[in-house]
């Protein structure tokens, strides 16, 4: 079939868009990207640069809990195919490129695309251009420019392309957007603007995240987390600080803010002693 299939690496393109709009690596929160607009964008670049038309977009994204409701608004969009990976306890995707790689060699071996775009900068892709080619799919590498000049793609997978693009600072302006967060002009109080609903709602995660790291601990391990509070102390001992604030970032699906880490600690604090008693208590008779 004369058709062009484009695979997307969110990872990769929330990553140097950020990086492209403010000059250093941030969360995903520091940006605002216009799905309808940036398909819109892709599909034409993609169809005026290999004469075809679109087969359909395949998206490509990692959750630890299910769809969020961006994924959500994405698997509604025409023509988009979403495809999730899992994120590890340590933040890490699993699953993503292997599903990229399956998706362009099945099309490939049945014919079903002539031509692939894929916007990703992960070597690991590589595997499935060589195996898409072998089928005779000419597969177009697009990336996102650096500040610096620098293509941010590994060079094994350039070299392996048929042809290579990048996207400009100013063409990404027109589908995405910097957020304004600067806690300079923001107070603890009105981070969630006049929205009570979405402070609410990030109190409730907060606490299911430190529920849920209670849970996870057996009964040794939270009388060991309860002395490491130590006699009135209100921090969370290092190890378990890294996995709460790990649990916290999968819970509210970014990372959270200077506050939300402090209100973060002190929910798991307080369930924690409800949890297990203070060995440093007499026990009743």
């Amino acid at each position: 079939m004369n058709r062009v299939a484009v695979f997307i690496d969110a990872g990769y393109l929330y990553a140097s868009a950020i990086k492209l709009l403010t000059g250093i690596k941030q969360s995903r929160s520091a940006i605002t990207l216009s799905y309808e607009d940036f398909l819109d964008y892709i599909i034409k670049q993609s169809e005026a640069l290999t004469r075809r038309e679109l087969l359909r977009v395949y998206w490509y994204d990692g959750t630890s809990s299910g769809p969020t409701g961006a994924h959500r608004k994405l698997a509604y969009q025409s023509n988009v195919k979403l495809r999730l990976g899992m994120v590890s306890l340590a933040g890490e995707q699993k699953g993503v490129d292997s599903l990229l790689i399956m998706d362009m060699a099945n099309l490939a071996q049945n014919r079903a695309m002539s031509d692939a775009v894929v916007l990703t900068g992960d070597e690991d892709i590589r595997v499935g251009v060589v195996l898409a080619q072998q089928y005779g799919v000419r597969v177009h590498l697009v990336g996102i420019a650096d500040p610096d000049g620098e293509r941010n793609q590994s060079s094994m997978l350039q070299q392996e392309a048929d042809t290579t693009g990048l996207i400009g600072l100013e063409e990404l302006q027109k589908f995405a957007t910097v957020n304004d967060r600067s806690s300079s002009e923001h107070g603890e109080d009105d981070e969630y603007g006049d929205d009570p609903a979405a402070a609410a709602l990030v109190q409730q995660l907060l606490d299911e995240a430190a529920g849920s790291l209670i849970g996870m601990l057996n009964p040794d391990e939270l009388i060991q987390a309860r002395i490491g509070l130590g006699t009135g102390a209100q921090s969370v001992p290092p190890m378990l600080d890294r996995q709460l604030l790990t649990v916290g970032r999968q819970r509210m699906q970014r990372d959270l803010m200077p506050h939300e880490k402090r209100q973060l600690r002190a929910r798991f604090v307080t369930q924690l002693k409800r949890a297990a008693p203070d060995p440093n208590e007499p026990a009743e008779a």
